[in-house]
């Protein structure tokens, strides 16, 4: 079958979850012909990494780098629509635009969390003039990445007229045990991973740190990604007694690994994910996880996990201190979390969205 994404979304994130999605499901088709899938291509300029970091990839979608994200979106507006024939086209993202073209498709769209319908105060600027709702009303199937994402749909939407498919993401084999130390990392670290603000609810790591850090004095605290931190965030740091014992890096995908592998704990404290990428790659390396009990993150960590009630740092710093105290709990979460890891890969969701592809298609 002849499948067609649209560019949306790689002319958009140069790294994020949604582009991660869509660049894994195009390598997986790339990489495994027996699953019936061709790859139409995009022929457009991208600033996506994923993409662009896989020869293969690049080439069979017929990509370039485009100097910046303003020029690749000034080409995906104007240019005309494609009118060729393809069997599915599988839209990225939610722009206007990607409502046009391939006459004669079956339309297949992704949905990847209701945030800025279920929480309007995180709304972004491009979720203004996004048409989710018009996407799903087009859709001949509709793809949700956990069950938590599908129950938020129908509870937004009403009833969804197009067959709903949950298809979780997957998991990078790069995401391991055993990845050494590297020397600029903390001797002893409790990590958080991604963007801080709003319901990620950095604040409440913060808090529960500051209960246990007398406790466990040679223990750092380590944001990665996210940016620096917020002068709100520094004040905070100050409020709570904790200088010097926060810190926040930047770190290309490739160190990734040895990020959490040497972590004593990952905390993922979010109060609503889609599903939850961070926490599933935490668990793959083998580092005890704990996770706030909320939307997708229980249907991704399972038994695998700790959990806490969203939002309170009291019981947090509980689980926390329980979870460093205890070696033979740490060794369970970590044999369990490498266990349920295994269970989600990139080539099982691109094989489980193919026969979606296939079903539209009978």
């Amino acid at each position: 079958m002849r499948l067609a994404f649209d560019e949306q979304i790689f002319a958009i994130q140069e790294y994020g979850g949604i582009s991660r999605l869509f660049a894994e499901l195009a390598k997986q088709y790339v990489a495994h012909p027996e699953f019936g899938v061709e790859l139409e291509p995009l022929r457009a300029p991208i600033v996506n990494r994923y993409v662009l970091e896989s020869p293969l990839t690049m080439a069979a979608l017929e990509v370039h780098e485009a100097s910046n994200s303003y020029k690749a979106l000034a080409r995906y507006f104007t240019r005309r629509r494609p009118d060729v024939e393809v069997d599915i086209l599988h839209n990225t993202f939610y722009l206007p635009h990607g409502l046009a073209g391939y006459p004669g498709a079956k339309r297949v769209v992704t949905i990847h969390d209701m945030i800025p319908e279920r929480m309007p105060k995180t709304r972004r600027r491009l979720d203004l003039i996004t048409r989710k709702r018009r996407y799903v009303e087009r859709a001949d199937h509709v793809i949700c990445v956990s069950a938590a994402t599908r129950d938020d749909l129908i509870h937004t939407y009403g009833e969804v007229q197009a067959p709903i498919t949950v298809v979780h993401h997957g998991v990078d084999p790069a995401f391991k045990p055993g990845a050494a130390r590297w020397s600029d990392l903390p001797e002893k670290y409790i990590l958080f991973v991604g963007n801080r603000s709003q319901y990620k609810d950095a604040d409440v790591l913060f808090r529960a740190f500051a209960k246990i850090s007398r406790e466990y004095p040679d223990f750092i605290l380590l944001f990665i990604g996210g940016g620096v931190f917020t002068r709100a965030e520094e004040q905070l740091i100050k409020d709570l007694g904790i200088i010097g014992k926060a810190q926040q890096r930047t770190l290309p995908d490739a160190e990734m690994t040895a990020a959490y592998c040497n972590a004593e704990l990952c905390v993922f404290p979010s109060r609503f994910e889609g599903f939850g990428l961070p926490a599933l790659e935490s668990m793959a390396c083998g580092t005890p996880t704990v996770l706030a009990a909320a939307t997708s993150l229980p249907e991704v960590g399972g038994n695998a996990a700790r959990y806490f009630t969203p939002g309170n740092a009291v019981e947090l710093a509980e689980v926390i201190a329980g979870v460093l105290s205890d070696p033979k709990e740490q060794d369970r979460l970590s044999a369990l979390g490498i266990a349920r890891a295994a269970q989600f890969s990139w080539e099982r969701s691109a094989k489980e969205t193919a026969a979606v592809y296939e079903s539209l298609l009978r």
